[in-house]
C-alpha cells in the first residue's frame, strides 16, 4: 500500500513539474497589476524562434491595446487550431480584461469581416515573470513549449 501511494505521489510530482516548466510566468491575480495594460506589445525572441520553426516568414507580430478598448494586431494564424497556413493576420476588434478563477486574462474579440465570418474570440494569459508582464497563449503542444509571448514596448 505504501509503495503504491509513493508511486502515485511521484507521478503527480513529475506531472506538476512538467506543467510548471511550460509556463513562461506566474498568472496575475492582482487587478492593480493589469490596470494600465493598454499599449503596444511585441513578440519575444522566443516567439519569433517558434514562428521560424513553424515556417512563418520573418514578419513583425504585435498587439496594440488602445485605451478606448479597441485593438489592432498582427498575429500568426496558428492561433486558430484549424488554420496553420503560415499567414500573418492583420485584424481589429475590442478587448477587455476578464477573470478566470483568480487569474486575469486578456480577451480579444475580433471583428467579423475579411478574416472571420462571425465575431471570433481568443484570450491570452497575463503572466508576471521577474516583475515584467507578459501576454501568453499556447498555440501548439504545451509540453513542447509552443507558446506565443508578448511584452510591452517601453
Amino acid at each position: 500500500m505504501r509503495t503504491s501511494v509513493f508511486v502515485i505521489l511521484a507521478i503527480l510530482s513529475i506531472t506538476a513539474c512538467r506543467n510548471k516548466r511550460t509556463s513562461p510566468g506566474a498568472a496575475v491575480i492582482d487587478k492593480s497589476a493589469v490596470r494600465d495594460i493598454a499599449g503596444l506589445w511585441y513578440a519575444t525572441d522566443e516567439t519569433y524562434a517558434l514562428l521560424a520553426k513553424k515556417n512563418y516568414k520573418q514578419d513583425t507580430v504585435f498587439i496594440e491595446l488602445r485605451p478606448d478598448s479597441s485593438f489592432k494586431v498582427r498575429l500568426p494564424d496558428c492561433l486558430d487550431a484549424a488554420a496553420k497556413g503560415g499567414m500573418i493576420w492583420d485584424a481589429i476588434g475590442s478587448w477587455k480584461l476578464r477573470q478566470s478563477g483568480s487569474a486575469w486574462k486578456l480577451l480579444l474579440a475580433f471583428e467579423k469581416g475579411r478574416l472571420f465570418r462571425y465575431r471570433t474570440y481568443t484570450d491570452f494569459d497575463i503572466l508576471m515573470t521577474d516583475s515584467v508582464l507578459t501576454l501568453a497563449r499556447v498555440v501548439g503542444n504545451p509540453d513542447k513549449e509552443e507558446i506565443l509571448q508578448f511584452v510591452r514596448a517601453h
